[in-house]
């Protein structure tokens, strides 16, 4: 199955994700060494596959190749405890924004996209914040580097997600830092 994941972004340079079509890249250009890493998930709309997570949702991204990209998420459940999945990332149409992301069959996510609409100007080399979406749907993430996000940068963020068609009125706060797991820890 894909998922966006959390694992991600410059300023968007695409039409709407109602125009656009699920699949489809943008002309954002992201440098593959800035976008892996660990990020925190600060906000999201809500979406099936994230309903058991209670917060300290992170994602983490390696690169595999210069095409694909190894996504570790993780969360903290309502029970108390840590939930992870581990996927792979193939970028679309040779474009470093746009991803589908295959998980287990276990995971429970569904098939989806996952395009990046914007990230923050690089620093020491790392994107410090990220806003990501799946055309094939209202879904939007924001992601960042830190558990939290100066109220410029989320500015920043959700008018990117705005301008490709996120409802804003569904998006919610992330619960962070992490409860149940160390998230630089692996």
């Amino acid at each position: 199955m894909r998922l966006p994941i959390a694992l991600v972004a410059a300023l968007i340079a695409a039409a709407p994700a109602s125009a656009q079509e699920a699949g489809t890249t943008t002309a954002l250009e992201i440098n593959p060494q800035s976008y892996t890493g660990l990020w925190y998930e600060i906000a999201r709309t809500p979406t099936p596959y994230q309903e058991d997570c209670e917060g300290g949702v992170t994602a983490t991204y390696s690169l595999l190749d210069e095409t694909s990209v190894e996504v570790i998420n993780r969360w903290d459940r309502a029970s108390g405890d840590e939930q992870g999945v581990v996927g792979t990332a193939e970028v679309v149409n040779g474009n470093f924004n746009t991803f589908s992301v295959e998980f287990g069959e276990d995971s429970g996510a569904p098939g989806v996209n996952y395009v990046v609409a914007a990230v923050g100007e690089e620093d020491g080399g790392q994107y410090p914040w990220a806003a990501v979406y799946s055309p094939e749907g209202n879904t939007g993430w924001i992601l960042a580097r830190e558990p939290e996000l100066s109220a410029k940068e989320r500015k920043e963020a959700e008018a990117a997600l705005s301008e490709v068609g996120v409802d804003l009125a569904q998006l919610s706060d992330t619960a962070q830092p992490p409860q149940s797991y160390d998230p630089a820890a692996e």
